[in-house]
């Protein structure tokens, strides 16, 4: 369970926060619907994304939650979801990646075949600044004034963005902070608790410590169980004709009801659309090299 602690805390904190989530990271659209997030590649697997929305100006955003060094095999892997998502459902989509890793090891650009270059938005908690945020919180707290929904989520983040070995000393500090708050809304409260409380579990090491913490922020709930009551994979599935008269554009309607032949042509069109390589399609998809003629030459004669 602690391996799954970064994502599952990040997707719990999305569903969670939502239009203020995305504004914690400077995105500042807001969210008409979570969307499922599972994937049918060509091959017939089935994978997943972290977090899709359907935003207010009906584009896709993508959240893609990575605790590992960002590589050419990660970006070309979001790279291929978000075409082939982007396609199924007919609409643009945008990628955001939230690292908890080190912003030197990691890589923020792909070359994909030999034309194009993919290029997510990465939001590097180590580069946020976030122990200095919470000094401000203390500030606050020490002055009773009131804290931010932005604090609220730094009070969690900031855990996340120290090294294991330092996150005793943080966990100890912020639960000082809340310990002193009374007024944050009541499942925000839970889910901040909760998320605290387990990493006291496993981070800090004497029990006698972990008792006198767990005092101002007892489990409610455990993390498994709100990451449960936060998916929302079935608005995808039983609520995805309302989602359209609420607001998908008429793209969305188009890719609903295809045949797979027709879906993976699309997949190529989006993919010729963004100038991908011949080889590089061929490799990732079914297509045989006369299809892949017919496709461009129907693909040239549209523009």
């Amino acid at each position: 369970m602690i391996d799954g602690l970064y994502d599952k805390t990040s997707k719990i904190l999305f569903s969670t926060y939502g239009d203020d989530f995305l504004k914690y990271f400077g995105e500042y659209k807001k969210i008409i619907r979570e969307l499922g997030t599972e994937v049918h590649t060509l091959y017939g697997a089935h994978r997943r994304l972290d977090r899709l929305a359907l935003v207010d100006d009906n584009t896709l955003q993508n959240w893609e939650f990575e605790v590992k060094d960002i590589n050419d095999d990660t970006l070309s892997r979001i790279w291929e979801y978000n075409n082939l998502k982007s396609a199924e459902i007919g609409a643009i989509m945008d990628s955001f990646i939230i690292s908890f890793a080190n912003p030197d090891s990691c890589k923020e650009t792909v070359e994909i075949g030999r034309s194009i270059v993919f290029a997510p938005i990465i939001k590097y908690l180590q580069k946020m600044g976030l122990p200095k945020e919470l000094n401000t919180i203390e500030d606050k707290v020490n002055d009773n004034k009131k804290i931010t929904v932005h604090d609220e989520l730094t009070l969690i983040f900031v855990t996340l963005s120290v090294k294991d070995s330092s996150k005793e000393k943080m966990l100890k500090r912020v639960c000082s902070v809340l310990k002193k708050i009374d007024y944050i809304a009541e499942y925000r409260r839970v889910v901040i608790d909760s998320l605290i409380s387990f990493q006291i579990e496993n981070f800090v090491k004497t029990k006698e410590e972990q008792d006198k913490l767990n005092e101002v922020v007892g489990m409610q709930m455990s993390v498994e169980e709100l990451f449960v009551q936060t998916e929302r994979e079935y608005v995808f599935d039983s609520g995805y004709d309302q989602g359209i008269k609420e607001g998908v554009e008429k793209g969305v309607e188009k890719g609903v009801k295809k045949g797979k032949g027709e879906r993976e042509d699309e997949i190529i069109m989006n993919m010729l659309e963004n100038s991908a390589d011949d080889e590089f399609i061929l490799k990732v998809t079914n297509c045989s090299r006369e299809h892949l003629q017919e496709l461009k030459t129907k693909y040239l004669a549209s523009k």
